[in-house]
């Protein structure tokens, strides 16, 4: 819950950071504007926790500091984000509060979390812009320059990423929680062999994107009757947690959208695929929320399976062989070029509507260059959630095992009919 008016400003430095991974350019105007207004928003997160001390945030200043004359060289000047400058002084005005009050965990969770969103915008633009510039022989070697600079700034990622993650890497406890971990790991090895080193299948694709609305949705659902419950924090579920798995959501579905356009129009599925996503949705159904912590945990593993099967997607959207159905890339041509002036020219590809069968077509490098656009704002929804979904292990869960053990069993009695519905 809010307690101080320092929460109300984290949160708002929150929801900068999810603006600025899901709307941010790729351009150099864009890359420099971020890259100028990253490294003070970590001083003044280092100066949230304490001046003068080894923090994670400080460990990553020493990244930023060194990297800001290299990005001024190989990128250039441009005037900071005003969203990164605004979360500079929210930090800035939290870190007046009394040490007291800035060594809350919750709030200290959230500093670390803004943090490790804005990071994440700033390499992910970062390392488009270099791709685009190695595209053309004339800039290759400028790209190979910038490319550097991002994987610096993923590194300072990784120290972020590794310090929200500590302590919460624990094994369930409970059966059912052990199910789904296991079904999760399952469903990813699956997914794995079914898409690296192999020409990607968009039928494969396909069931990739109803996995990972399944797992959003079911653990938007669970997490919200836990909350109902007192099983969980209302204010950080509602704050940060279903802000961010409802773009995740919404991005999922377009993938699904664009991979059932190029499928072709048969039922069949590889075996391994069908057997691991019918296994998960079994083991995701009937799991409950009695279990408190260690069920918040198996949802933030479900989350995350949906990080790594959007990774999948953005690297079967970049292969060149990859193929479709002649109606599917015929329809997503059409849809690709109507928003470019001048591009009428579709009678060639209308004309493959006729083809259509079960020999799949090459896809045009427009068309493939849009859904690689559309799966990065799929992988980018997708970290927005996963980071979101930390507050559901530690800082969202409420200690409340001693209250339990104070207070007499009463049996609660609920009608047998939608979460509850067991199969």
């Amino acid at each position: 819950m809010i307690d101080t008016p320092d929460d109300l400003l984290l949160l708002e430095a929150e929801h900068l950071a999810r603006d600025l991974l899901l709307n941010a350019d790729e351009t150099q105007g864009a890359a420099a504007s971020l890259l100028n207004g990253w490294t003070p928003v970590i001083h003044a997160a280092s100066a949230y926790f304490a001046p003068d001390t080894v923090t994670p945030c400080s460990q990553v200043l020493e990244i930023g500091r060194g990297l800001r004359r290299d990005a001024l060289d190989w990128i250039g000047k441009a005037a900071p984000d005003p969203r990164l400058s605004r979360i500079r002084e929210l930090f800035e005005d939290a870190s007046s509060a009394q040490e007291t009050a800035r060594r809350v965990p919750p709030r200290q969770n959230a500093v670390l979390q803004t943090c490790y969103v804005a990071t994440h915008a700033v390499a992910g633009v970062v390392d488009r812009y270099g791709a685009s510039l190695r595209k053309d022989e004339s800039t290759r070697s400028h790209g190979r320059l910038v490319a550097t600079l991002s994987s610096r700034v993923r590194s300072a990622e990784q120290i972020f990423d590794a310090q929200l993650s500590v302590g919460q890497t624990a094994r369930p406890a409970f059966d059912s929680t052990q199910t789904l971990a296991a079904a999760v790991a399952a469903w990813d090895k699956a997914l794995h062999d079914a898409l690296v080193d192999n020409t990607p299948d968009p039928r494969v694709l396909l069931v990739s994107s109803n996995v990972s609305i399944g797992l959003l949705r079911r653990a938007a659902e669970l997490a919200s009757v836990a909350a109902a419950d007192g099983e969980l924090d209302s204010f950080t579920l509602n704050s940060r947690v279903l802000p961010a798995l409802q773009p995740a959501t919404e991005r999922w579905e377009r993938a699904r959208h664009t991979w059932r356009t190029l499928a072709p129009a048969t039922t069949g599925m590889p075996y391994p695929i069908a057997a691991a996503a019918h296994t998960l949705h079994r083991a995701l159904h009937p799991l409950q929320t009695d279990s408190g912590p260690q069920n918040s945990l198996a949802l933030r593993l479900a989350i995350m399976a949906t990080v790594e099967a959007a990774h999948l997607q953005v690297a079967a959207t970049r292969r060149s062989d990859l193929k479709g159905m002649a109606s599917g890339v015929s329809a997503l041509t059409q849809a690709v070029f109507d928003h470019v002036p001048g591009a009428r020219s579709l009678s060639l590809w209308r004309q493959l509507e006729r083809l259509d069968g079960p020999a799949p077509i090459s896809i045009p490098s427009q068309v493939r260059t849009e859904m690689l656009r559309q799966a990065v704002g799929t992988l980018e929804a997708a970290t927005l959630a996963a980071s979101a979904s930390h507050g559901l292990i530690e800082v969202g869960v409420r200690k409340i095992a001693q209250t339990r053990e104070m207070i007499p069993p009463v049996p609660r009695v609920r009608q047998r009919g939608g979460l509850d519905r067991r199969p």
